[in-house]
């Protein structure tokens, strides 16, 4: 009789501290700090694009520009250049008929701004200070503890959340 008394203890017991982590998994789960993007990162990247294609500036091919950006994902990076490597396999002398990040031949002179900004899946929208008609999705991600640039116009962007032309 006695064992089976510090038996049915010992179960109470355990049962007792498994409770008791579970409720502590719990509340660590419920108080996690959500992160959220950072999408002035988007509106620098976005920005300095279209600076870097307006013509006053310097000849750089954009792969080079691309491939050294600091504000992109490694994602990005390599599918942009398979997209440009396919184009050109298909027709050398045109490649692309149009800019993949900017989803379009032309683009705002001036730039663009943040119009929103969705802290729950990444998206930032913008449009040309100078054109605003011209609306332009990009998409970021976590690299490491950053937040990048993955994906704008049809690089890394769903043909459903793409701006609508």
């Amino acid at each position: 009789m006695r064992a089976s008394s510090i038996v049915l203890i010992v179960i109470m017991l355990l049962a007792c501290n498994s409770e008791i982590e579970i409720k502590k998994n719990n509340s660590i789960h419920s108080n996690e700090i959500k992160i959220v993007p950072d999408c002035n990162v988007a509106l620098k990247f976005i920005n300095d694009y279209a600076e870097f294609c307006s013509p006053k500036t310097p000849l750089i091919s954009d792969t080079n520009w691309i491939e050294n950006n600091v504000l992109l994902t490694d994602n990005f990076k390599t599918r942009y250049k398979n997209l440009l490597d396919s184009a050109d396999k298909i027709d050398s002398e045109l490649g692309l008929d149009f800019d993949p990040i900017f989803e379009a031949q032309d683009f705002p002179d001036k730039g663009f701004e943040l119009i929103n900004c969705d802290n729950e899946t990444g998206y930032v929208t913008v449009r040309g200070k100078d054109w605003k008609n011209f609306v332009l999705v990009l998409k970021l991600g976590l690299q490491g503890n950053k937040w990048l640039v993955d994906g704008s116009g049809v690089i890394n962007i769903p043909v459903n959340k793409r701006a609508k032309r």
